[in-house]
């Protein structure tokens, strides 16, 4: 196990303290992931959308492309009925990958040369008549209500849009007579019957109604006088009978006339910089996708002969006013109360073996200073006893007998400096307030070592101080570390050798050189010393252990080492 920072005793912390640390990674993970489904849900929306508007526009223009369209969708009602991405002028269903419902607008339409519009997705209602049983015996006619000046019609379109706009309505619509004109492939309706209910969406979009209870059917009738068109009842599409011709309507298609406006004024500078550009293709993003509305305006050129000369597509998606945005929001919620669940266990658990840790230090620290309080009694009695009996026998006292008390006083000397330094670590320890001041961390070094000078002549050994700079500590607790340093490099020195002590306002470094490397291995813990040391009288295996708690007492940090004979101790500055 390698040496660590704050290895004599861990800092106490409290449940609540713990807990606000763990809660940490929840709080980060959330909030990362929470924007990581964010961004992933408005690409796919973005992605969707320019999908869905390359796709249409390819296909428009190969069936534009086509010379013999008989019986083929006719051109206008095409473009209503696919140029927007869903039928509903508004609304969508639920992807099954990321649970959202964006909201899509589009306008589609084609151009002249001179940015005319000729053809667009502006409401039109489309109607299939079949005139026999045979596959291709079939027409097509569409109604596009502003063709028209009809209020029967335009509120009914209106009122259609309006309901269209909501997911949940189902509506279907069931022409039993209209006026046409079978030269321009153009009706008008005149009795329409209407079917309206609630559709439930499942998580796979699949609808169903509910409660036929709540369905609703009227009946509508549009009176018009048009010249050039016929009226003509046909029969309904699920003529029981099957008689012909019968009507199959496909519904209303395309956005209304409002929203057909509003939307074409967004992208008709779009549509002006493409006509006077040289380029076959143009490609905008009026919109950040990270932004509430993202807006795509997308132009091809159709023929340079004709008087057609492009296709716009101008797709707006609101993704921040999601239907579904609950549910991401509750997935999130149940994912950070697990991992808070999670963490509340993980804490309190380790809380519990925190107090039963830190109530057996307190017992053990109580323990030893109570030992040593009453152990320095009967010791200074042994002492005094010895003391006398030396001064009685030294005159007559045989050699081995003075030998023995001699010993006597040496053991118990040992025995109180373990005792008063067993008493010191406990103080500083449990030092309450510190008076923190500045102090010149290399005049401190310097005042110390003097102390030790005839020694370390004696000896032979050199030291230097080195270093220089200014820290804010409390100067007793931080005299104390830095002494016990230095006197356990003096000790353990070997004779001839160095001492270099460096002191700037990072750390301070005591380096000394040993006679073998020890292993500095718990060495910090209380009673515990070098492994060629054990026996040392001299040693009590508690220098480094209240250096250690004095460093900690102002939130520093002890880290000793041995390499190469030399050790090294530094208080590492905070």
């Amino acid at each position: 196990m390698k040496n660590k920072l704050f290895r004599h005793k861990p800092k106490r912390t409290t449940f609540w303290k713990m807990f606000a640390k763990a809660m940490i990674l929840p709080i980060i993970v959330t909030v990362a992931l929470s924007y990581c489904l964010t961004v992933f849900i408005r690409l796919r929306v973005v992605n969707d959308v320019s999908s869905s508007v390359g796709q249409f526009q390819s296909e428009y223009l190969n069936r534009t492309l086509r010379t013999d369209i008989n019986g083929k969708i006719p051109e206008p009602a095409y473009i209503s009925m696919f140029g927007n991405l869903y039928p509903e002028p508004e609304g969508g269903a639920i992807d099954p990958i990321t649970w959202v419902e964006p909201e899509y607008k589009a306008v589609t339409f084609t151009f002249d040369k001179d940015g005319n519009i000729i053809d667009s997705n502006s409401g039109e209602i489309v109607i299939v008549v079949r005139m026999s049983e045979v596959p291709g015996d079939r027409e097509w006619y569409y109604c596009d209500p502003m063709e028209y000046d009809i209020p029967e019609l335009k509120e009914f379109c209106k009122k259609m849009f309006s309901k269209n706009a909501d997911i949940h309505n189902k509506i279907i619509l069931d022409i039993t007579s209209l006026y046409i004109n079978a030269g321009e492939r153009k009706m008008i309706p005149h009795t329409i019957e209407v079917t309206e209910g609630k559709v439930s969406y499942g998580y796979m979009d699949y609808g169903f109604w509910t409660n036929s209870s709540k369905i609703d059917k009227y009946e509508v009738t549009i009176n018009a006088d048009v010249e050039g068109y016929e009226l003509t009842y046909i029969y309904s599409r699920n003529d029981k009978e099957k008689r012909y011709p019968c009507g199959s309507i496909q519904g209303i298609f395309g956005c209304s006339a409002e929203q057909f406006n509003e939307m074409y004024a967004e992208c008709s500078d779009d549509v002006q910089t493409f006509i006077k550009g040289t380029g076959s293709q143009f490609f905008s993003n009026s919109g950040d996708p990270y932004m509430k509305v993202v807006g795509h305006t997308e132009l091809r050129r159709l023929y340079s002969d004709d008087e057609r000369y492009g296709i716009c597509s101008y797709v707006v998606s609101d993704v921040s006013h999601l239907r579904s945005w609950y549910r991401m929001i509750i997935i999130m919620f149940l994912l950070f109360a697990f991992m808070t669940f999670i963490a509340f266990l993980i804490c309190w658990r380790k809380n519990v073996k925190n107090k039963a840790q830190y109530a057996f230090e307190d017992y053990q620290r109580a323990l030893t200073n109570n030992l040593a309080h009453d152990l320095k009694t009967p010791l200074a009695v042994i002492g005094g006893y010895a003391e006398n009996l030396i001064e009685m026998r030294k005159e007559n006292g045989g050699e081995k007998e003075l030998r023995y008390l001699a010993s006597i006083m040496d053991n118990v000397a040992y025995t109180d400096s373990i005792i008063a330094k067993t008493l010191r670590l406990s103080e500083t320890e449990q030092a309450k307030e510190l008076n923190k001041v500045k102090v010149d961390i290399k005049a401190l070094a310097e005042k110390l070592a003097e102390k030790y000078k005839a020694a370390l002549e004696e000896r032979g050994i050199e030291l230097t101080v080195t270093g220089g700079g200014e820290i804010t500590a409390d100067e007793d607790t931080l005299i104390s570390a830095a002494e016990n340093l230095i006197s356990n490099a003096v000790k353990y020195t070997r004779d001839d050798g160095t001492i270099k002590i460096t002191a700037d306002k990072k750390r301070l470094t005591v380096v000394n050189d040993v006679a073998e490397d020890v292993d500095t291995k718990d060495l910090t813990m209380p009673f515990v010393k070098g492994d060629k040391a054990r026996s040392d009288k001299s040693s009590s295996g508690l220098g480094l252990a209240i250096a250690s708690a004095a460093a900690e007492r102002n939130g520093f940090g002890l880290k000793v080492s041995c390499k190469d004979k030399r050790f090294t101790a530094e208080i590492i500055f905070r």
